[in-house]
């Protein structure tokens, strides 16, 4: 046999038809199990996984496809190929496991980098802001200064003809 670098869709593809190898099943038979177990797949599911080099085709969703199939197939108990390929299914169910935790803790990380990048992008700005209104304020304060010292000046001055209040 020869052997093939596959990821873990593949290697539970060729998982499946193995064990359905080995216990002699065909599409309609394994399907027939499938039905049994309440989990209806569609016959082009069966057409697409049993044909020829079908596990070169990563394109299969574990949860709604394999997974159920899976299921079906491993808990028969049978010869030693029979529990050798229902070791090597478990095995690449829980390789595709493990490769999924995998890239969902480096997605978590990638979102928590970008949190943690907007969040000081966030603190920066609202600084920046802060800054800008005390200027606002400084200035705000300088100029009714003045204006009060002008007021001051226009009422205490003697040639305005302002009248003073008594």
């Amino acid at each position: 046999m020869e052997y093939h670098e596959y990821s873990a869709t593949q290697e539970i593809i060729v998982q499946i038809k193995e064990v359905a190898k080995a216990r002699g099943l065909n599409a309609a038979q394994v399907k027939e199990i499938v039905d049994t177990t309440g989990c209806v797949l569609s016959d082009t599911v069966y057409y697409r996984i049993f044909k020829k080099d079908s596990e070169k085709n990563d394109s299969f969703n574990y949860e709604h496809t394999l997974r159920p199939i899976l299921q079906a197939l491993v808990p028969y108990h049978g010869d030693d190929a029979v529990a050798k390929a229902r070791s090597d299914a478990f095995m690449a169910v829980s390789k595709y496991k493990d490769e999924k935790i995998e890239e969902l803790k480096q997605q978590k990380e990638a979102m928590r980098e970008q949190f943690e990048k907007r969040c000081k992008e966030y603190e920066t700005r609202m600084a920046f802001l802060r800054d800008q209104i005390e200027k606002k304020d400084d200035r705000m304060d300088r100029k009714d200064d003045i204006i009060e010292k002008l007021l001051e000046q226009v009422l205490t001055c003697s040639h305005c003809p302002v009248e003073k209040e008594k």
